[in-house]
């Protein structure tokens, strides 16, 4: 019996534990990925793709290396399978998506392509995870992917990572990855996709694309503060500040550091008339007073402050209402979110011709602030 089992096991020892293992030199690892279009040229789309370069890889034991951890490969063509078929032309390294960290799209792709068209090749390919954040930008993505970054070891890291800082600063927008996009497609809903920009060198966090769900392409830009004001009224505010200037002098600002914001949205139905009402509460301390007289011990010492801040965030918020309901026509606030679900039957009734009901709703805007703390103070 013993003489047996010997015999069974015997080929199991010859198996390795790793039978199926690539080495990693042997693997084309794609970082970042990114898509611009070619226009009055015979190729349709150019498609780049940031490699890993695991020899240049600085590790404990070799130390820094002379050559960079990337190489980017850029090729063009008409159909994108096609495209990353022609890296084998070029490169022993198939590529290998499973890793991959971003994906960048150009102005002029969205403006000439519908985003569902462009996307759906990627979200059925098993290898690109829905986790995996997109991005646009007015520049060629080619020159983006190019740029070296200042604090990771990739340009597709550190483009991710920007919207790290959502807690810090208001114009810091989420993530918009595979998942949220095919959510958005699905719901045939217009959305917003965050904007990465070259400044100075360096590779900045800008504004946002706005796409129509009309015909899903790109129709325009948000600056970095209307991102604010879309922050607001999406609820999605989870720091930053607001600044409050003088009318008559610059220099004398107040500076209040967001600590909590909720914002409720409550469709109204009377009659045929829907409307909207949009209260934002939010609690701030003061971060930062230029006005060096006066003084947080004294009762009400908050009240101005409190009326004007409340006028900037209700400013902005109407101005963000004011370009999806009379410059674009487009529900890109994702109010139908809130309608479907609190006025069912009215949604039903109105669903198909939405853009043309949101832009004849009423939105009424509320904004209450409370100061819950203060800085240190010149006591001079």
């Amino acid at each position: 019996m013993k003489r047996v089992l010997i015999l069974l096991s015997f080929p199991i020892l010859l198996l390795s534990a790793c039978w199926d293992s690539n080495e990693i030199e042997d693997i084309g690892i794609i970082m970042a990925i990114g898509i611009d279009y070619l226009e009055g040229e015979d190729a349709r789309y150019s498609l780049t793709n940031q490699y890993v370069v695991p020899n240049n890889i600085p590790s404990a034991q070799t130390g820094g290396t002379n050559g960079s951890p990337y190489q980017n490969l850029t090729l063009s063509g008409g159909s994108f399978l096609g495209i990353i078929r022609q890296n084998s032309l070029e490169s022993d390294r198939p590529p290998n998506y499973t890793h991959l960290k971003s994906m960048v799209v150009s102005e002029p792709l969205l403006t000439h392509e519908p985003i569902d068209q462009i996307i759906s090749f990627f979200l059925r390919d098993h290898e690109f995870r829905r986790t995996v954040p997109v991005f646009i930008t007015k520049e060629k993505v080619e020159t983006i992917l190019n740029v070296k970054p200042t604090k990771e070891m990739f340009p597709a890291v550190q483009i991710k990572d920007l919207t790290q800082n959502i807690d810090r600063n208001l114009i810091v927008q989420d993530n918009l990855n595979f998942g949220d996009l095919s959510k958005h497609l699905s719901d045939r809903a217009s959305l917003v996709i965050p904007e990465i920009s070259i400044n100075q060198g360096r590779i900045r966090l800008a504004g946002a694309g706005i796409i129509s769900n009309e015909n899903m392409k790109f129709v325009g830009w948000l600056s970095p503060e209307e991102v604010g004001g879309l922050k607001w009224i999406k609820d999605t505010v989870q720091g930053g500040v607001v600044t409050i200037k003088d009318e008559d002098s610059e220099e004398d600002q107040v500076v209040l550091e967001i600590k909590k914001s909720h914002t409720k949205i409550e469709p109204v139905l009377e009659g045929n008339q829907l409307s909207i009402n949009l209260t934002v509460t939010t609690s701030l301390r003061l971060g930062e007073d230029w006005n060096i007289k006066r003084s947080v011990f004294k009762p009400g010492w908050d009240k101005e402050i409190k009326k004007h801040g409340e006028e900037v965030v209700k400013e902005s918020i109407e101005h963000v209402v004011s370009l999806a309901q009379d410059e674009y026509g487009l529900d890109f606030l994702e109010f139908y979110t809130w309608v479907r679900i609190k006025q069912p039957d009215y949604w039903k009734k109105n669903e198909k011709q939405w853009n043309s009901k949101f832009i004849d709703v009423p939105v009424n805007v509320d904004v209450n602030f409370k100061i819950t703390g203060y800085g240190t103070q010149d006591i001079n």
